[in-house]
Order: C-alpha cells, then structure tokens, then sequence
C-alpha cells in the first residue's frame, strides 16, 4: 500500500519470477527450467548442482546467509540468486520455472552469459563455482602450527578465508617435475574445481579409467631447468591429487581445434563407460592424501550431457535424486523418469561424483 495526495492506494501483490511458469505440483527436486533462449547450458549445471544434496540443504535451510561476502566482486548476488532457484526447485510447487534473475546477474559479471548465443556448460560451471566460493568467503581457515608446502599452497590460495563451497567441491594438484639426470624433483601445487581429461584418439568405446591414467601418467619436458645440475634438462612431470575433494566433478574434453579443418572446433563423439558406483581414486593421489583417512571411493549421482555439434547443440542433465533415490533425466522443462541402464551414454560431457552420503535434505 501506498499514500497519493493523501489517497491510500493498494498495490496488487508481486510474485517471484521463478513462480510464473506452469503453476503445476511436483515432486520435491523434480521441477524443470525453461529455456529462456539457449539457456540450456545453464540448466544442465544448475539441475546438477541441484541434486548435490549437500548444497541443496545449504541452500533450502538458509545457512548460506549467515556465510555471504560482499566484499568481493559479485557481493553476494551470484549465491543468493543460485539459493533463490535452487529453493524453488526443491518446494515441489511447480513444474517448470524460469531463471530470469539469475540469468540477469550472471550476464552483469560475464557478458558471454547476457545474450541468446549458445555457451559451453563446462566453462559456465568453472566460473560459476569462483563466484559461488567468493561469494562465500567467510569461515576462518584452520591454523596450524607447522604448514607442509601442500597446506601452504591452501592457505595461500584461500587467504586463509574459506567456503561451503571450497569444503564441498575444491582440491588440489601436485604437479612434481623430475630430472632425468640427477633426479632432482621439484614440487608445485594448485586447486581446482573440476578435472579436465582427454578422450583417447581414434577409439569409438573408451573407458573413465583410461582417461584418468592418461591424465596422471606423466610426460617428457624438455628443457627443464634444473636446480641442481644449474642447466637444461629433460624431465619427468608427473600430476597427483594432494587433496580429493568430498564432491569430484570430472569434465571431459570433447572439443578440440582441427587444424585440417583450419582450426575448427570438432567434437570427438566417444562412447565413454564410467561407473555410477565405486569410482576409486586412491591410484592417483598423492602419498600423504593416500595414507589420509578421508574416503578415496566415488559414486555418481549426476552428469551434464552434450548433444550435436559445437555450432548446434543441447544440453541435457541426468541426475539421481537423494530424495527419491533414483534416476531422472532433466531436459530444460521437462523432467521425466531415467532407466539406470541409459545413465551411460556418448553425450557425457560432465561427472559429478561424490563420496558424501546423501542423507535426507531439510525441506521446508
């Protein structure tokens, strides 16, 4: 209500943006996205990250808002806006729903995210998670006495301020380089967000397993310069995982430049199997974090899909809910039942793998 000239007027009431789509009941998680115009890839990874239960229960049960930064870049609106749908995504009240206030502050920080043009859903997932971490940037870090270079390298990453997020999705990379000659090793560090593996060359059928032994197997570096040996050498650099984080998400690496077709993006259509069930990661992490009692095996609850080309494409997410504890396949706003025999398929672009029990969400 509000006072004209001294007239008392009432104002019709104003309803939320994710409300105004296909006011139709559904079960709790099973709400789909509309397409507000090759949104497709952010539907894919929002309904993904949906379904990480963990961040499903942050977000419904508001704990988020005692966590907000607005120090930072985005002050805050990325998580709030990402909260805001997830919570209407989770009340079971509609079956489809709009991300107009997300899409709108997304594009206000990256303006690849404004217009109608198809965006990849992996780098669409890499920036959203810095922002969501920054968003968040709040908990104090823990202190310890003694820092090993691993633990160094995390504080200095974290600024000693760390997030849900950070806790729930990042980890950290040793790469070590080491001379042939002398065998003199050097070791660096750094997190990340999701791991980005090659699909082996000229095979139809591949499996997640090679993909990873060929991401760590390590490879010759020339030229190398050697601190001991005080010239160039040859080297070994070798990759291993410092730290496993509780949710693994896993992008393939489907596009690539053909330079016979002058440089052109061309996606490689394998037919990759990877297990929904105990995905062990213990053969490629690093000695400390594999004498570390923190889980080592994963299971899949949900994967971004990649249909058609790089020009024209569309982006599917399957994902197991933790409420129901099965599978369902979200097509923007269509959600519909999915055979765990079909989960499997040669459009997966990303894994999310958890270790984390699902546990039951705090629904409202």
């Amino acid at each position: 209500m509000i006072c004209v000239a001294g007239v008392k007027i009432q104002l019709p009431p104003t309803y939320s943006i994710y409300s105004s789509i296909f006011p139709l009941r559904r079960g709790r998680g099973l709400t789909g996205l509309k397409n507000l115009g090759n949104t497709c890839y952010m539907n894919s990874i929002i309904q993904c990250l949906s379904n990480t239960a963990q961040l499903a229960d942050y977000c419904i049960s508001d704990k988020y808002k005692k966590q907000i930064s607005r120090n930072n870049k985005t002050n805050g609106e990325v998580i709030e806006e990402v909260a805001a749908l997830i919570k209407e995504l989770w009340n079971g009240q509609y079956k489809c729903v709009a991300s107009r206030d997300l899409r709108y502050v997304v594009g206000q920080y990256q303006k690849i995210f404004r217009g109608v043009d198809q965006q990849d859903s992996h780098e669409f997932l890499t920036i959203l998670m810095d922002w969501l971490h920054s968003d968040l940037q709040t908990l104090q870090g823990k202190l310890e006495a003694e820092h090993s270079a691993s633990r160094k390298a995390w504080v200095e990453f974290t600024k000693s301020k760390e997030s849900v997020i950070l806790h729930l999705f990042y980890g950290q990379m040793k790469s070590t380089v080491k001379c042939i000659t002398c065998n003199k090793e050097s070791a660096t560090y750094e997190c990340f967000s999701n791991l980005s593996l090659e699909l082996p060359q000229n095979a139809n059928l591949c499996y997640l397993n090679q993909c990873l032994d060929m991401y760590f197997s390590g490879e010759k570096i020339h030229g190398w310069n050697c601190p001991n040996c005080k010239t160039k050498r040859d080297a070994i650099k070798k990759l291993d995982i410092s730290k496993l984080p509780p949710v693994l998400v896993i992008h393939l690496k489907r596009f690539y430049a053909d330079p016979s077709n002058a440089g052109a993006y061309v996606k490689k259509q394998n037919y990759l199997q990877f297990p929904l069930e105990n995905l062990e990661m213990k053969p490629y992490t690093a000695k400390a974090e594999s004498r570390a009692s923190t889980p080592k095996t994963y299971q899949l609850y949900a994967v971004s899909n990649h249909y058609g080309t790089m020009e024209g494409g569309h982006y599917t997410a399957f994902c197991k809910s933790a409420n129901y504890g099965r599978w369902f396949k979200f097509d923007d706003q269509i959600v519909s039942h999915l055979d765990t025999s079909n989960v499997v398929s040669s459009a997966a672009y990303i894994l999310f793998y958890t270790w984390l029990p699902p546990g039951p969400l705090t629904l409202s």
